[in-house]
């Protein structure tokens, strides 16, 4: 393990396998579907229970909760995370069902603002909670937004601190909207690339199989606690190889772990 090039010892290795890493809220979260718009997660309306069957695969301690923010100006946790497998995905059908839109609104700056207002409370129900858990969002959404980049990277900057992980699912048939600066996919790309996630594309008919990947990477992942150089509060770079002897032994390997961090104390990152 390497902070800014520096090789710094491992103190501490956990397994998900063995199911010693820390719990999981996994956060569903989606944009309104607005009446007579199109994108959001509107294409999700009405499938919200092929997600389902994957939810089969959570630990029984990990915990599922729902969550939307709105270009109206809402952003609100629908549903604070339960070990219930059933009611997330009823109350994700609630959520995304057609609101009314209201023409008139700033609805870019709102939208923008309730986005980053949203993050920020899953990152402080998880704060709130002892001990604390490890958060995890899953974006189902296929519009476009536009974030300023200073803003979201200071959002980033809070979700690392957390040793949160950011991934996302889109509807691979979401229609195509005027590029007007970075697309919604493209900032949640930059979101799971920071912290270590990834975006997914898929068919009504591959919903679960994404959901369920992303699951298994959060079981079968590693966590390795190391003593941050400098307790800076400042990003840092983080580099993680196997040892050549560790090569060897499993070829084809591919390590996925978040490329920063942000020191508080002693830091932990994850590994699948």
């Amino acid at each position: 393990m390497f902070d800014r090039g520096q090789e710094v010892p491992i103190v501490s290795f956990e397994a998900g396998a063995r199911f010693d890493t820390r719990s999981v809220p996994v956060w569903l979260v989606v944009i309104c579907n607005e009446r007579g718009k199109i994108g959001g997660s509107a294409q999700f309306a009405g499938k919200e229970s092929l997600f389902r069957p994957a939810l089969n695969e959570l630990d029984k301690h990990d915990t599922i909760g729902v969550a939307h923010w709105c270009d109206n100006g809402e952003a609100r946790l629908d549903l604070p995370p339960t070990v219930d497998r059933d009611t997330p995905i009823s109350v994700l059908a609630e959520t995304i069902r057609p609101i009314p839109f209201t023409a008139g609104m700033n609805t870019s700056a709102s939208g923008e603002a309730r986005f980053r207002k949203l993050v920020r409370l899953i990152i402080q129900d998880a704060q709130h909670r002892n001990p604390q858990p490890l958060p995890v969002i899953v974006f189902l959404d296929g519009d476009y937004t536009v974030q300023p980049p200073r803003e979201l990277d200071e959002l980033v900057d809070d979700f690392l601190e957390t040793s949160g992980i950011v991934f996302g699912i889109k509807d691979h048939d979401s229609p195509r909207v005027p590029r007007l600066s970075w697309e919604q996919e493209e900032i949640l790309h930059y979101m799971a690339d920071q912290t270590g996630g990834q975006y997914f594309s898929a068919s009504p008919s591959g919903y679960a199989a994404a959901l369920d990947a992303i699951l298994m990477q959060l079981h079968f992942r590693y966590e390795l606690g190391f003593m941050p150089p400098a307790i800076d509060g400042k990003r840092h770079e983080l580099k993680i190889e196997l040892t050549t002897e560790a090569k060897e032994r499993n070829k084809g390997i591919r390590l996925r772990y978040r490329t920063e961090y942000i020191p508080l104390a002693e830091t932990s990152a994850w590994v699948h």
